[in-house]
């Protein structure tokens, strides 16, 4: 009689707000490796065995009109949980939604209790950072949310800059798209580095990137945990096509120029110009990343007359490596 495989049991917990495909997208990777581990020796293969779990008492759970069958989570027998993402438009909103999850984070801390493999997905490690699992800790989320992060769970050691991070029992990815990265982070814990590199190469993902850093926008990160900048930020993202003064961005943010200054300094330590500079770079970085225009085109875009001027101040910004943009944003301590 042929040896079955060994199971891996996993459970993806599905609570109000959660963000559906972060729910969906690991079990559909994991169903992949189930596919591919027929192909190996009898001894490697393993399969794993996903379901939806709710932490107060309900045999469903409806999301934006996507339906979770749920099991409890208490007394269930898995090897790894899932937390998906929380769905949020801004930083202020996620911490709404985070309020109302009281069950959810007694429910996770009392699965961790037992020493089960926790996994945090995205905006979700703020979810398990509510817990206080986390103090101490190493741990990422996804990058536009690490000023806010570090605001709200300031002994969480965070590595903003990581795709997937593992300390100890728990495991926590970056951004949305990490997902994926981090489904394969569980494909390879239990199935080996081979079952991984396969499992992504049917994904056609690239299955050694292990950074966020390419894909940050520092003056987006910046924002977060500062109501102030944040609507400093929305005013002059309508305005980097044409001058502003620092009057009438005072009296946008209902302060004096003096006050909005130290709001900046105290929260980014740079001025509102040297911001308004780095948001001007964001946008030049997006277009000629995204567009056919020309220099002069993308400088006039970006609110200068003159491309000379302006791409000197393109290569001092551009010119900082990742960690140094942050430094100069206050963005790592």
């Amino acid at each position: 009689m042929k040896n079955p495989p060994r199971t891996i049991h996993v459970g993806v917990l599905a609570y109000p707000g959660c963000l559906r495909s972060s729910a969906v997208v690991p079990l559909d990777v994991l169903r992949i490796a189930n596919a591919l581990t027929g192909y190996r020796p009898a001894a490697q293969r393993i399969r794993f065995e996903c379901r939806w779990l709710g932490a107060r008492g309900e045999p469903a759970l409806a999301v934006d009109g996507l339906v979770f069958p749920l099991a409890p989570l208490e007394g269930a027998k898995i090897d790894a949980l899932i937390v998906p993402a929380v769905a949020h438009d801004a930083p202020h909103e996620l911490s709404q939604v985070l309020d109302g999850l009281a069950p959810e984070q007694a429910a996770i801390a009392a699965y961790a209790a037992g020493g089960g493999l926790l996994v945090s997905s995205c905006s979700s490690t703020g979810l398990v950072a509510r817990t206080g699992l986390l103090d101490g800790r190493r741990a990422t989320t996804s990058w536009w949310l690490s000023s806010w992060f570090r605001h709200k769970f300031p002994d969480v050691l965070l590595d903003a800059d990581a795709l997937v991070v593992q300390d100890g029992a728990l495991v926590s990815s970056g951004g949305f798209g990490s997902t994926l990265d981090l489904a394969l982070w569980l494909v390879g814990h239990f199935g080996g580095e081979e079952l991984r590199q396969l499992t992504a190469r049917i994904l056609v993902m690239d299955a050694h990137r292990a950074s966020q850093a390419p894909y940050v926008s520092d003056a987006i990160a910046a924002q977060g945990a500062h109501p102030t900048i944040e609507r400093a930020r929305r005013w002059l993202n309508a305005r980097l096509d044409r001058p502003w003064t620092m009057a009438e961005l005072a009296a946008h943010c209902a302060l004096s120029q003096r006050t909005l200054l130290r709001r900046f300094q105290e929260a980014l330590g740079v001025s509102p110009v040297q911001y308004a500079q780095q948001l001007r770079v964001e946008r030049a970085k997006a277009l000629l990343e995204t567009t056919g225009l020309s220099l002069e085109e993308i400088t006039v875009r970006c609110g200068y007359e003159d491309a000379a001027t302006f791409s000197k101040v393109f290569k001092r910004w551009a010119a900082l490596t990742p960690r140094e943009y942050r430094q100069r944003f206050a963005l790592v301590r």
